[in-house]
């Protein structure tokens, strides 16, 4: 047992540095010098449109991929729940362990057969700070609207006898749960659900290329309030992976989880406390609300144009692995966040 330890304690420790030469290279991308005078407010149109020759492989493609996307749902909660707690490993570490081993097959998928590297060369470009800000603050508002429907949703759950289980992470008690959630858990999303899923769908229509993997996205968490936020913040890093970068859209993810960890602990500061989050979310109102108005009269923000295929959606949408995926969270999140009242 004590070899088994020492084994995933040094196995963290490698994994821990790996992901701190990735925030590295992520930062090297975001603050290279863009050579280009001005952004474009779109990128140029592209015909992503497979040949007819393509499309068996590419059902045996999305075959893998859904297939891979349930293997690391369904390896992570097998992991976190039944073959990793005998270990009595932190729970931080236990959460990189289940991360990392549940997310190899899919990660191996994207990077043997080149799926990361789909993205057309000007949806490349660091955002600026201006607009990361407007879309953090639109995160941030969104959070706040699901805390204020809370008490809504759970009294007309209760009328008709359903409750919901209240699951909490204290990430002040952990210095590797605070890694995890900060740090591990968004790069490791983002490379799934934003540089897997969201580019194999891109051939397809950008709509469905972000929405499909922010639904997937929302459900993998096992939980209602979750994933209610995970669906809303899945669509903005999905335009933010399409539209700039996805070292862009895992900064966005990272930024929003390291408030998320934060705010618990500013309810706790008392007055001072309670002060500093009306002001912050006062800020990101502020923001939303100029940023809103400068979107709309400069018709900014505006998705990729792609051919438009009508048959190719729908094939991707009754594909029976993708079903299982699906199938599969939305028992887990109803069997782990609702209870008989």
């Amino acid at each position: 047992m004590s070899y088994i330890i020492g084994f995933s304690s040094h196995f963290s420790c490698i994994f821990i540095l790996k992901m701190a030469k990735i925030l590295i290279l992520l930062f090297q991308s975001l603050t290279a010098h863009v050579t280009m005078n001005k952004i474009p407010c779109a990128l140029p149109r592209v015909d992503w449109r497979p040949s007819l020759m393509q499309e068996k492989s590419d059902s045996r493609s999305f075959t893998a991929v859904w297939l891979c996307l349930f293997l690391f749902s369904g390896l992570f909660a097998l992991l976190q729940a039944f073959i990793l707690p005998p270990l009595h490993l932190p729970q931080g570490v236990m959460f990189m362990l289940c991360s990392c081993l549940a997310a190899s097959p899919i990660l191996c998928y994207g990077s043997r057969t080149g799926v990361w590297r789909l993205y057309p060369v000007t949806g490349t470009q660091r955002p600026p700070v201006r607009v990361f800000l407007y879309l953090f603050s639109i995160i941030l508002i969104l959070n706040l609207l699901i805390s204020l429907c809370t008490p809504a949703i759970e009294h007309a759950l209760r009328l008709v006898g359903i409750g919901l289980r209240e699951v909490t992470i204290n990430t002040a008690s952990s210095l590797s749960l605070t890694l995890y959630v900060c740090i591990v858990a968004p790069i490791v999303e983002e490379l799934i659900y934003r540089g897997v899923i969201l580019r194999k769908l891109l051939p397809y229509g950008t709509h469905l290329a972000i929405v499909l993997p922010a639904v997937c996205f929302a459900l993998m968490h096992h939980n209602f309030y979750q994933g209610l936020s995970a669906v809303l913040g899945g669509l903005v890093y999905g335009f933010v992976a399409l539209r700039y970068s996805l070292a862009a859209s895992i900064c966005l993810h990272i930024a929003k989880n390291t408030v998320s960890t934060v705010l618990p602990l500013l309810e706790k500061g008392g007055e001072l406390g309670a002060w500093a989050t009306l002001l912050l979310f006062f800020i990101a109102g502020v923001f939303v609300l100029i940023g809103s108005i400068i979107v709309i009269r400069r018709k900014s923000f505006r998705l990729p144009q792609s051919v438009s295929f009508p048959n190719q959606p729908r094939a991707i949408l009754s594909h029976p692995a993708l079903w299982l995926v699906l199938l599969f969270d939305t028992v887990m999140l109803i069997v782990l966040s609702f209870t008989h009242v």
